[in-house]
C-alpha cells in the first residue's frame, strides 16, 4: 500500500502543498478555514507528518539513540523506561538500538549517525576510540552510562562504585563478619570491577582477605549455582557482597537451600536497590543507585552538550548509600 503524502492531503483539501506544510509547521501562519480543511483531509486519509523529515529541516531530529545489550538485569529496564520518560518530557523520542551479545555496540552508534540522532547514549559493550571520535567529528554527542572512556567530547555518568564497595565491606565488618566474600561477574563489566575493587580495598585496610566467585552466565540458574558453590566452601563466608541485586537475591535463595540462616549465618548485601529487594521474602540490604538521578544527569549533560558542542568532557559519579534491611545483622541499623 502506498504511503499517503502531503500532496494527497492537499488534493483532498483543495489547497496547495505549501498550505498543508504550513498547517503542520509549528509557528507558521495558516487561516482557520485552511487549517480546518487540511486537518479534516489528513484525518480522512490517515496522514501524519514525518517528524524525522521535519527535524532534518531544523537540523534537529529530537531523537536520541540508546545502545543497550540484553536486558538480563531488571535495572536495565528501569533505566530505559526512566530515560524514555525524561526525554519525552522535553519533546524527544528514544530510539533503541540493541547490541547483540559479544559485539561492541558500535553498530548502534553508527545507526545513530544514519538516523541523524541528536545524541547517543551507550549502556552496552565497549566503544573504540575511532568510533567515538567519528561520532564527535559528526557533531553527535555521546554519553556513556555505567562506565568511563576518557575521550574528548564524550561524557560519562555512572555510580560511585568503588565507594559502594567500601560501604558494603565496612558494614559487614562492623557487624561481626570475619570471612568476607564477593560474588560478581568476574570483571565482565566496568561497574563489576569497580565494586569488587572498592570492597577488596576496604577489607584489606581492615586486614581482611576476601574470597571471590564468578557467575558464569547472566541467568538466574547461573547466579544460583555460583552462590551455592561459594557458600559450600570451607571456611564458609559469613559476609557476602554481590555486585548487583539480581545476584544477591540468587544468593539469598541458595543460602536457604543450604539451610543457612540470614543474617545469623550469612549477611548479604546487593547493589542497585531494585524494587524486588524490598519484598518481604527478600528484605535485602543493598546500595541504592537511583535511576532518577542517573537519568537526570544524562539529560542535563545532553542539554549542555547540544548548547556547547566543544565544552570539556565530564565524568559524573552518582553517590550511593546503604539501605539496611533484614539480610544484615540488626546491630547495623542506624
Amino acid at each position: 500500500m502506498r504511503r499517503v503524502t502531503i500532496k494527497d492531503v492537499a488534493r483532498e483539501a483543495g489547497v496547495s502543498a505549501s498550505a498543508v506544510s504550513r498547517v503542520f509547521t509549528e509557528g507558521a501562519s495558516a487561516s482557520l478555514k485552511t487549517r480546518e480543511k487540511v486537518m479534516a483531509a489528513a484525518d480522512l486519509l490517515g496522514y501524519r507528518p514525518s517528524l524525522l523529515a521535519r527535524g532534518l529541516v531544523r537540523n534537529r531530529t529530537n531523537l536520541v539513540t540508546l545502545v543497550m545489550g540484553r536486558m538480563t538485569d531488571p535495572f536495565d529496564a528501569l533505566f530505559m523506561d526512566g530515560l524514555a520518560e525524561a526525554l519525552a518530557a522535553r519533546g524527544t523520542r528514544l530510539m533503541l538500538s540493541p547490541a547483540a551479545a559479544g559485539t561492541p555496540g558500535e553498530e548502534g552508534m553508527l545507526q545513530a549517525l544514519d538516523y541523524q540522532s541528536d545524541a547517543v547514549v551507550v549502556s552496552a559493550g565497549t566503544m573504540s576510540l575511532a568510533h567515538s571520535e567519528r561520532c564527535v567529528r559528526a557533531g553527535l554527542p555521546v554519553i556513556l552510562a555505567g562506565r568511563v572512556v576518557e575521550t574528548p567530547g564524550v561524557d560519562c555518568v555512572l555510580a560511585d562504585n568503588h565507594d559502594g564497595g567500601r560501604q558494603a565491606a565496612q558494614l559487614l565488618l562492623r557487624t561481626g563478619c570475619r570471612h568476607l566474600a564477593f560474588l560478581g561477574q568476574g570483571g565482565a563489566t566496568f561497574s563489576d570491577r569497580e565494586r569488587h575493587d572498592g570492597f577488596r580495598a576496604a577489607a584489606r585496610t581492615a586486614d581482611h582477605a576476601i574470597v571471590e566467585q564468578s557467575v558464569a552466565g547472566r541467568d538466574e540458574a547461573a547466579a544460583f549455582a555460583a552462590a551455592t558453590a561459594l557458600l559450600s566452601r570451607t571456611p564458609r563466608p559469613d559476609g557476602l557482597f554481590c555486585s548487583n541485586d539480581r545476584i544477591a537475591i540468587a544468593a539469598l535463595e541458595a543460602s536457604r537451600a543450604l539451610g543457612l540462616g540470614v543474617p545469623a549465618d550469612l549477611a548479604i548485601i546487593g547493589f542497585n536497590n531494585l524494587p524486588e529487594s524490598a519484598r518481604r521474602s527478600f528484605r535485602l540490604t543493598t546500595l541504592d543507585y537511583p535511576v532518577a538521578a542517573v537519568v537526570a544527569q544524562i539529560v542535563e549533560l545532553l542539554e549542555l552538550r547540544l548548547q556547547e558542542p566543544r565544552r570539556p568532557s565530564e565524568i559524573r559519579r552518582i553517590a550511593t548509600h546503604l539501605v539496611v534491611r533484614a539480610s544484615t545483622r540488626e546491630s547495623a541499623q542506624p
